[in-house]
């Protein structure tokens, strides 16, 4: 009840306060779900425009729109599909029902194949089959194992399962894919596989069976910049009397897609690229032809620590306090010391690794630094890309949202 009205509180607070915000997530729900949701928790009158979930940029792809489009997800995302604006499509268990030899992992199934013959109602499907001309992966399916299959078949047959195999084509069909985190939290103690670990595994075998590379038209949901861009249009609709916005805050708990998103956002608004080494996943990583350029301004990335990342799982957290201790044992002078502005700058001065024979001089931070060092594992690896280091990090959302409401007044 307390975190209800903590929230609910919060979001007034930026209500009140005449500042447009949207939810961007990930998962792969349909927006009437999603507003009942946050209706019933918050308690404010929010619309379709308030919610952006990992494919509602398809939304500007009319382009697909009327094509013949396999989907593949679970059944919970199919009201989703046809409120992307895809009005020709079919899933991967209805094309698996129009063709069952396509399915033939499980042994019962392939037994009860071979005893009974195709009925006339699926030869006639067979028949008036119209090719597939492009692949949309919402989400991770139940049944993997039947869904790589064949989504390879009709990736190597070119959208029609009824020809026979000659080459490989290229380029291949147009796949647009959603949410391409690896993991996510459920309730077991260690984190679940997402639909990221549905696309590595249909990535690995495209490439291990054809020796090229599976390239997808479109990436979608955080951290690829069309669903940066289209939360920034969404952001944009829901400002009072149409007034422009100038800036854009980007809170988020995950360096790695939040924050990560947020810079490459920031990156393309303002046409300065870094060094930070390439980032392109896709064909197209924008909707930027479709959107009004003229809408975006400077953004700022906000991390709360109450989420995914957390201070005390953080190596580089825990090696600054290590590095700081020591500054305050030895009186090393402040300037050797890593910037926090810097991020990941974590050279260690001279006068810290070298020991010191008249005295126990930081025997016991050494000691802990390399032990430290030595089990290294994924939390060091936060900040180790530029793209991740946020401009602002605080303690929890009432912070942030402070922040926000005080920087725009």
């Amino acid at each position: 009840m307390l975190e209800k009205y903590f929230q609910f509180n919060l979001n007034k607070a930026l209500w009140d306060n005449n500042i447009p915000f949207v939810f961007v997530t990930n998962g792969t729900y349909c927006s009437k779900n999603l507003i009942n949701t946050l209706e019933s928790t918050l308690e404010l009158p929010f619309t379709s425009d308030h919610c952006v979930v990992a494919p509602s940029p398809c939304k500007a792809l009319t382009e697909y729109h009327d094509k013949r489009v396999l989907v593949c997800c679970q059944n919970d995302s199919y009201d989703l599909i046809s409120e992307l604006g895809f009005k020709d499509y079919l899933t991967v268990e209805e094309l698996a029902n129009i063709f069952p030899d396509l399915d033939f992992v499980d042994h019962e199934r392939r037994h009860m194949l071979l005893k009974n013959p195709l009925t006339d109602e699926q030869k006639k499907l067979q028949a008036e089959f119209r090719p597939i001309e492009a692949i949309l992966l919402l989400g991770e399916p139940i049944n993997w194992e039947c869904s790589l299959q064949i989504l390879l078949d009709v990736i190597m047959t070119n959208g029609d399962p009824r020809k026979q195999f000659k080459f490989v084509p290229f380029p291949h069909l147009p796949i647009i894919a959603c949410n391409k985190d690896l993991t996510f939290k459920g309730a077991a103690s260690l984190p679940r596989f997402g639909h990221g670990a549905f696309l590595e595994c249909l990535e690995t075998l495209y490439m291990k069976v054809t020796r090229n590379e599976l390239v997808y038209e479109y990436l979608m949901g955080k951290p690829y910049l069309i669903t940066y861009e289209y939360a920034a249009e969404q952001i944009q609709n829901l400002s009072k009397n149409g007034q422009r916005i100038n800036k854009f805050y980007i809170i988020g708990d995950n360096p790695e897609v939040d924050v990560r998103g947020a810079n490459l956002y920031k990156e393309s608004l303002t046409g300065e690229k870094s060094n930070r080494g390439s980032t392109k996943t896709s064909r197209r990583q924008s909707t930027v032809e479709f959107l009004n350029q003229s809408l975006f301004k400077p953004v700022e990335s906000i991390l709360v620590c109450t989420g995914v990342y957390n201070p005390q799982s953080d190596m580089l957290y825990h090696l600054r306090n290590l590095f700081d201790k020591s500054l305050r044992r030895s009186s090393i002078n402040p300037e050797f010391l890593p910037n926090e502005s810097e991020g990941i700058t974590l050279t260690v001065p001279q006068q810290i690794t070298k020991k010191e024979s008249s005295s126990n001089f930081l025997d016991v931070e050494i000691m802990q630094l390399k032990e430290a060092l030595s089990r290294k594992n994924s939390f060091i690896s936060y900040f180790d890309n530029q793209y991740n280091i946020p401009d602002v990090t605080v303690d929890n959302l009432l912070d942030a949202v402070n922040y926000i409401i005080n920087n725009s007044k």
